[in-house]
């Protein structure tokens, strides 16, 4: 009976150190409601909103991309979906939600693109990608610290294949500017808007945090429609 007590005051004890820190990090104060932070949490449905554009665009497409375009919309849907569960509800599993579905996003336009510039095949490009999903999914699981490190590998996976997909010379260079413009202003406002940070007004609808939401989902699209030809092998 204490053991099973004392497994749930843990338990419970973590997901308190968890909401402080958010509250700590991201300025908006937090409430007792569904909705914690409110304006952080409905900003979140950003990236759902977009990946389902992303979605509706399937239909356009045939073969290799097509499946690029399910697995990428779906990860920003899921994307929206964890971030407005640790804004919002702040259930047990938000957390790693919220961290996991983001990094996965970031990744499979990093792993197709690489594989599409390499010409990977579609197994092997969707099989890799599956494998780190998993090694992914374990670290944040048994080291929920390591969220910082992974997304860092994430990013710079993302820049390697970028790397290599601007030597294939193929690439919507206004799109890609747009995407690089529209997530500087993401980082930008995410920096601003941090707790103790110089726009951070804690009770206002004016957050810094969801503004980061919404130019970030955008930059991820953007950038994701940007890069289509290297996925393609169409012209620009």
């Amino acid at each position: 009976m204490q053991s099973s007590l004392s497994g749930r005051t843990t338990v419970s004890s973590v997901i308190q150190r968890l909401i402080v820190a958010l509250g700590e990090s991201d300025c908006e104060d937090l409430g007792r409601g569904f909705l914690a932070q409110p304006v952080n949490a409905l900003s979140s449905l950003a990236f759902s909103v977009l990946g389902v554009v992303v979605l509706a665009s399937v239909s356009k497409w045939h073969g290799r991309e097509r499946a690029n375009r399910v697995v990428f919309g779906i990860l920003m849907v899921g994307t929206g979906i964890g971030s407005f569960l640790f804004h919002g509800p702040q259930g047990s599993f938000s957390h790693f939600l919220h961290d996991v579905t983001f990094i996965l996003a970031l990744l499979s336009i990093a792993v197709i693109n690489l594989g599409g510039v390499v010409t990977w095949s579609e197994h092997k490009a969707f099989a890799s990608l599956g494998a780190i999903g998993i090694v992914v999914t374990t670290a944040l699981v048994l080291w929920p610290s390591s969220t910082n490190v992974v997304a860092g590998l994430a990013v710079l996976a993302l820049a390697v294949a970028d790397v290599a997909l601007h030597r294939s010379t193929i690439a919507r260079t206004r799109w890609w500017i747009a995407s690089l413009v529209t997530m500087a202003l993401a980082l930008l406002f995410f920096a601003l808007g941090r707790t103790g940070g110089p726009i951070c007004d804690s009770g206002s609808l004016f957050q810094g945090h969801a503004l980061w939401h919404i130019l970030s989902a955008f930059a991820l699209w953007i950038y994701f429609e940007a890069t289509t030809p290297a996925r393609t092998g169409s012209g620009q």
